[in-house]
């Protein structure tokens, strides 16, 4: 029995020392001593799984500042909610007559709808803590507390944000560039908002690079519908990765989503091989049923307002992984930027192709030198440009004859034609697109 006793005491001692080494941790690059990468620990708001490799068994989730909990749901410095609260993960505790609220988790709520172990649970923000959630829609943040032989549901003390948090789409984090055909190596931070499409195969027995896309919403990207022509649009044999620098590599700065769903254009056709309104969505979730979480390196960009129409030779950019040349047989391994101009639409389609190919739900741009150019691989990536101070996502690579080639500019789907179906496909979301929750 000693023995037992001693045993716990040190591995007690061991996990706690190794916690109190996190903090140190969340700085600088994950010890050798752990491995991260896990997929079980179902980390949220920017977690990092990691296990100890002397104690495999012993995963848990590394929580960026601000944030705490088994899942790192729990948000430390959130003191008010906003809408009805649905969203709300702070940790106010009692309710409007100063009564502490009951644990999700006492004994006697598992009678109830909602409790700690129900099956959505961690979705819902329910957990081992006793603070105000709203898992049901009502008014506002509430929680369970006892009274005599009662257990009874109330509201919390806790106030209504007085102020919306200014949207972030279309603001960068950084401008480095360190060349898509000839353009130049893009600082994720750069391109925030690029999504990479995987799709997993059986025969390589990985996930395969597809495309590339634009978070529009913490739990939406817009992309090119082209992109499943090969691998259809059942969504479960994708993912969407977004903060990612390297196709080969994977680092902590990285967001990973399942694929709930795929939408594409009901106009869009394969057969007619024609790419008029070739734009599809798709709503994304964690493993946890989590939406994105803002970082340096994960924003939203913002979508255009209908009547934009930017001038002829403004110009813009656009980015990728695709190939650098007409004739690579790979796609490029780094995230690479280039800058083109507008090209009028008239000259695009009299001059450079005709009038059966490009449509006014297309848009045309290029290198003025025909020297830089998106091409294989950079299909559903975004053409983002400049506008009141802000970037937004006016086109989509959708196709072209060859890469940077004369005469023969690069096709993007005109955004600005698509609002109103994007609209009613997202439920509402605002164009200027939703601010994600930030990692603090």
């Amino acid at each position: 029995m000693k023995l037992v006793i001693i045993i716990s005491v040190m591995l007690g001692a061991l996990v706690t020392s190794l916690e109190s080494a996190l903090t140190w941790q969340q700085r600088h690059t994950l010890s050798s001593k752990y491995k991260s990468g896990h997929q079980d620990c179902n980390c949220v708001n920017g977690g990092t799984c990691i296990s100890y490799q002397l104690f495999s068994r012993i995963n848990r989730c590394l929580c960026p500042k601000g944030y705490s909990g088994q899942h790192c749901e729990i948000d430390t410095e959130s003191q008010c909610y906003t809408g009805n609260g649905k969203d709300y993960r702070g940790t106010v505790s009692k309710n409007e007559k100063n009564e502490e609220c009951l644990s999700w988790d006492f004994p006697s709520l598992t009678r109830r709808v909602y409790y700690a172990g129900m099956k959505d649970a961690l979705q819902l923000g329910l957990g081992k803590h006793n603070y105000c959630r709203n898992p049901n829609g009502k008014a506002k943040p509430w929680c369970y507390i006892k009274r005599g032989y009662r257990t009874l549901e109330t509201d919390c003390d806790i106030q209504l944000c007085h102020t919306e948090r200014e949207p972030t789409c279309g603001q960068r984090s950084s401008s480095k560039y360190f060349k898509i055909v000839s353009g130049s190596i893009a600082a994720i931070e750069s391109q925030p908002w690029i999504a990479t499409i995987f799709h997993y195969s059986r025969k390589m027995g990985q996930d395969k690079f597809v495309c590339g896309g634009s978070l529009i919403d913490p739990c939406w990207v817009l992309t090119a519908a082209h992109c499943f022509s090969q691998l259809g649009t059942d969504s479960s044999g994708y993912t969407v990765v977004l903060g990612k620098s390297k196709l080969d590599a994977t680092d902590d700065k990285e967001q990973k989503f399942q694929v709930e769903r795929i939408i594409n254009h009901h106009e869009y056709s394969d057969e007619r091989g024609d790419f008029n309104s070739d734009i599809a969505l798709m709503k994304i979730k964690s493993a946890s049923g989590q939406c994105a979480v803002e970082s340096e390196y994960v924003k939203t960009i913002c979508l255009p307002s209908e009547n934009l129409v930017l001038r002829d030779n403004s110009q813009c950019e656009v980015s990728g992984y695709g190939k650098e040349d007409n004739w690579a047989i790979y796609y490029s391994q780094i995230l690479k930027t280039t800058n083109v101009n507008l090209i009028s639409q008239s000259l695009c389609r009299d001059e450079y192709y005709d009038q059966t190919r490009v449509n006014d739900n297309m848009v045309c741009a290029g290198d003025v030198q025909w020297k830089s150019d998106a091409c294989k691989g950079d299909s559903g990536g975004p053409l983002v440009c400049e506008h009141n101070g802000r970037m937004s996502l006016y086109g989509i690579v959708s196709w072209g004859d060859g890469c940077a080639k004369e005469k023969k500019p690069g096709v993007y789907t005109r955004v600005t034609r698509y609002l109103s179906w994007i609209e009613s496909h997202m439920k509402g979301v605002n164009f200027k697109s939703r601010s994600l929750p930030k990692w603090k």
